[in-house]
């Protein structure tokens, strides 16, 4: 049974009613009905039929001030909160609820309990995880907490009205577990921890969803509002943290001479390394030291802290003094065959300034990555990348998270419900990057991986849960998939400039916002100009597969004219690039509209012969596509025969 997002069923239904069927027999394909209208929800004030936010356009905001206590010697953290949390909508709430993520990581979660192993995330199982979750308030006003897997919920004393505040406090702590999105790494100076999702937050209150409840099972990863977070971290004084947001009290944690170098960073395009591996004391530290850092405009807040931290910065351009940092250990140094972290900052860099080029300034203060445990993850202004890897890979999964900067960090993503729309557009965009720093070709690669899975059997629809996923499918349902299939749109259905002006408008449109997928859609269609409605229903909201052929072929003049009947033998619909070659050595590519198959499924290519007579046609030249069968995707007037005896006569 294909799983599909709650979103999209009422669309679904709507689509069956109105005869756009999502399969057809097989043998008999029916490309006409992927043209049939996409019954997305009406539009009103909030979102409109653009793609844009509307005049009436709400979100709630929570803003954070958090001290928070690292324990190493027991790998945990105690902390406490108050969240500012404004009702920006125009309803009543009578209660919070508060996301829990890191009870999933109890041996009783949701997630423990129906997901298999073996998820890169999973930690292992005698670790039993989970919030400690002690006094919590509502202005003043004692609380409970009902928990439920990975949600807490809390009855507000008095209802809290549109534009109105109130302040939620908590006391707290967890256990760290050992690996996941989070972490800790044992190397040769210390202990390197890395610390996400450890505070419980707010959940969403949209107006989409209202409270947005999934559970946290792993895949889904998280969706929170904006605000505003001032956040204490106190560890051992030997330690250097590094964090979400710019340091508030550098004159407190760090030397009259780090404090120089830090300076120069600021001025600096080349790396400055503000605290060295020499730096690191002998003797492990028995006193504390408090690291105060501010970030405004993020939706959550990431951290890491280790006495083994060798800390190198500079700014991203002269003209965009964005400072990029990296923090590792001595493990992380490497050549060109390993390691690689003193080019951290490099990496940095040109992922900051080609994506604040390509898409809208990045708009943050700094952007920081980490060396440790997590294989990679990303964070308002902090990224963790794993330490052991070849230069290549390290520039890999550095410029990935850093992607991930505008997609889901600026662009807020649900990505609880659409992973597609901050993984796969990540991806598209990392596929420019990579070939641009590395000085390699940038256009669309072999779609053979889509081929060999729509082969193998049923591909869920890209637009399907993240956590309901088949397992070992979400690389491709999230990431590869998606990503590919954004760079079809852009190379070979738009065309770059046209699809540039569109995405860039999607972004800067929902810039500190949260899109749906029919706010995209809408957006892209509006902006390009173009009814993609064909490309939405093939590509997003179904698992369709393509199958472009060659029917029949009149080579020789008729009436003037030359006649090739191309065919389209499946559900998905593409333009056809048809590459002819004449007799007399020329050649021309000559393309169909994808808008064609709205009339059958064979079209008639006819064009002025102009003395001329075809050798030979091939559909998709290029193998841009991920066509199925591609053994009837060319004609030629030289039998197969005939051309075995002259290569054998050669």
């Amino acid at each position: 049974m294909t799983r599909c997002l709650p979103a999209i069923v009422l669309p679904v239904l709507l689509l069956f009613v109105h005869g756009a069927a999502f399969s057809q027999a097989p043998g008999q394909p029916a490309p006409d009905s992927i043209f049939e209208p996409i019954a997305w929800p009406d539009r009103d004030p909030q979102r409109l039929a653009s793609g844009a936010p509307g005049p009436a356009y709400w979100q709630n905001t929570a803003d954070y001030s958090i001290d928070v206590t690292l324990q190493p010697e027991t790998r945990s953290i105690a902390g406490r909160l108050v969240c500012t949390y404004t009702n920006n909508s125009p309803h009543v709430l009578d209660y919070l609820w508060l996301n829990l993520e890191q009870n999933a990581f109890h041996p009783g979660s949701i997630g423990a309990r129906a997901l298999p192993p073996g998820m890169w995330w999973r930690v292992p199982p005698e670790f039993a995880g989970g919030f400690r979750l002690d006094a919590a308030a509502v202005n003043g006003t004692p609380v409970a907490i009902r928990v439920f897997d990975t949600l807490g919920k809390v009855t507000l004393p008095a209802p809290l009205g549109p534009g109105d505040s109130l302040k939620f406090s908590l006391e707290f702590g967890m256990a760290i577990p050992p690996r996941g999105r989070l972490g800790v790494l044992e190397v040769e100076d210390g202990t390197v921890f890395q610390l996400a999702h450890w505070f419980p937050n707010v959940a969403v209150y949209d107006d989409v969803h209202g409270w947005n409840v999934l559970p946290h099972q792993g895949d889904g990863e998280f969706y929170t509002d904006f605000g505003r977070y001032q956040v204490s971290i106190t560890v051992p004084s030997d330690h250097v943290v590094a964090a979400t947001g710019v340091l508030v009290n550098e004159n407190e944690v760090l030397t009259a001479a780090q404090r120089e170098r830090l300076a120069e960073a600021h001025n600096s395009t080349e790396p400055v390394v503000v605290r060295g591996f020499d730096e690191i004391p002998a003797e492990r530290a028995t006193d504390t030291r408090t690291w105060v850092f501010l970030a405004e405009d993020v939706r959550t807040f990431a951290w890491a802290s280790s006495r083994a931290f060798r800390w190198d910065a500079a700014i991203a351009d002269d003209a965009r003094p964005v400072l990029c940092q990296a923090f590792y250990p001595r493990e992380g140094l490497g050549d060109e065959s390993q390691g690689g972290w003193e080019k951290a900052v490099e990496y940095g860099r040109h992922s900051i300034n080609y994506y604040s080029q390509w898409l809208m300034e990045y708009p943050y203060p700094t952007a920081t990555n980490v060396a440790g445990v997590v294989g990679g993850m990303e964070y308002p202004m902090i990224v963790f990348c794993s330490m052991g890897r070849t230069p290549r890979s390290l520039f890999g999964v550095t410029d990935h998270e850093f992607g991930h900067m505008w997609y889901p960090m600026i662009v807020n993503t649900d990505e609880r419900r659409h992973a597609w729309m901050d993984e796969g557009f990540n991806t598209f965009i990392n596929h420019s990057s990579f070939g641009d720093y590395w000085g390699e070709a940038r256009r669309i690669g072999d779609p053979s991986f889509i081929v060999e899975r729509r082969s193998a059997g049923s591909i869920q629809p890209m637009m399907t849960l993240p956590d309901r996923v088949h397992s070992g499918d979400l690389g491709y349902l999230a990431y590869s998939y998606p990503g590919y299939t954004m760079r079809v749109l852009r190379e070979v259905v738009l065309g770059e400039d046209r699809f540039d002006d569109a995405f860039r408008a999607y972004t800067r449109r929902w810039a500190f916002k949260t899109p749906r997928p029919e706010d995209f859609f809408r957006t892209m269609e509006d902006a390009a100009g173009a009814d993609l409605t064909w490309f939405w229903r093939g590509w997003f909201y179904e698992s369709a597969s393509l199958d472009q052929a060659v029917a029949r072929v009149s080579p020789e003049p008729s009436r003037g004219r030359l006649t090739v009947v191309v065919a389209n033998n499946d559900r998905m619909v593409m333009p056809v690039d048809l590459l002819v070659r004449y007799v007399d050595g020329s050649e021309e590519t000559r393309r169909l509209p994808a808008e064609a198959w709205a009339r059958g499924s064979s079209f008639p290519m006819s064009w002025p012969a102009e003395g001329r007579r075809i050798e030979s046609v091939e559909i998709d030249p290029l193998r841009m596509l991920p066509d199925l069968d591609r053994a009837n995707n060319s004609w030629s007037a030289v039998a197969p025969d005939a051309e075995a005896d002259a290569e054998a006569d050669d």
